[in-house]
């Protein structure tokens, strides 16, 4: 029974310690960069996190001001340079622009936004035609 026992653990371990190995990996360069900005914020919210914790112990008097400083400075050098990382990898840019064209495009576009929905409809609409909301005509975009 014993060397039962000692021989699954023994394979639960090995496939424990093999399993890495033979994880897909991912298959574009896209979900590379995405997971890496996902690291990234990750990286950076525990930064931000450790300069209040230290804010928190010195205004606590857990920490003298020397060591304070010391490790402020550390950590704004590390939380400068995880930003400069993710705004190397450029996706939080490209998404607000692609963000401010959508608005843009809506905003240009002739009609009415129902309140209730935010559907659009021709002018002469009097209801939302999705969810038949009465439509003022003060709410026009231009």
């Amino acid at each position: 029974m014993i060397t039962v026992i000692a021989l699954v653990l023994t394979l639960l371990t090995f496939a424990f310690v093999v399993y890495p190995f033979f994880k897909p990996r991912p298959h574009s360069a896209e979900q590379v960069e995405d997971e890496k900005l996902q690291d990234l914020h990750s990286q950076r919210d525990t930064t931000y996190s450790m300069l209040k914790e230290l804010e928190f112990d010195f205004q606590s008097g857990v920490l003298t001001e020397e060591d304070y400083r010391d490790l402020e400075s550390k950590y704004r050098g590390k939380a400068i340079s995880l930003l400069q990382n993710i705004d190397e990898l450029g996706k939080d840019r490209d998404i607000d622009q692609e963000i401010e064209k959508q608005v843009l495009a809506l905003r240009r576009s002739k009609g009415q936004t129902c309140t209730q929905c935010g559907a659009r409809s021709r002018e002469a609409n009097r209801f939302c035609s999705r969810c038949g909301a009465s439509l003022n005509r003060g709410e026009q975009v231009d």
